[in-house]
């Protein structure tokens, strides 16, 4: 199992290092002719998709080639508190948000049980005439 792991991370990072290769050499053929470079020409000049330009190996590229701006809450997301009691308060956070909403979503279910039980016996006195 660990070989197998160790395998399929060693191919990732072959791919991984393939596109960033990619991608620099897109953006430096695209400055030598004079390009003011957009994600949207590197998608064409190297064929990639829109979605490879949003992970972070190659977004870390844009930030440093100054093609894209860094957002603030992009990196604030990414970053996940190092403190472990802030991590637990967030994530008890969290668990009582989603037990509120199952609790919401259990109230709803019911009563469109009962809705649902009315219009049966609705439909019911209405097939017996």
């Amino acid at each position: 199992m660990g070989e197998l792991a160790s395998a399929l991370a060693q191919k990732q990072e072959i791919q991984r290092q393939k596109s960033i290769n990619l991608v620099l050499r897109a953006i430096i053929e695209l400055n030598a002719e004079g390009y003011r470079i957009r994600v949207k020409d590197l998608m064409e000049h190297t064929g990639l998709s829109r979605s490879i330009f949003a992970k972070p190996h190659i977004r870390k590229i844009l930030i440093d080639k100054e093609i894209c701006k860094a957002s603030p809450k992009a990196d604030a997301e990414q970053k996940a508190p190092t403190n472990k009691s802030t991590r637990i308060l967030n994530l008890e956070k969290k668990l009582r948000e989603k037990d509120e909403y199952i609790r919401r979503l259990i109230i709803e279910n019911e009563k469109l049980k009962e809705e649902c039980a009315l219009l049966r016996g609705k439909l019911f006195l209405l097939m017996q005439r």
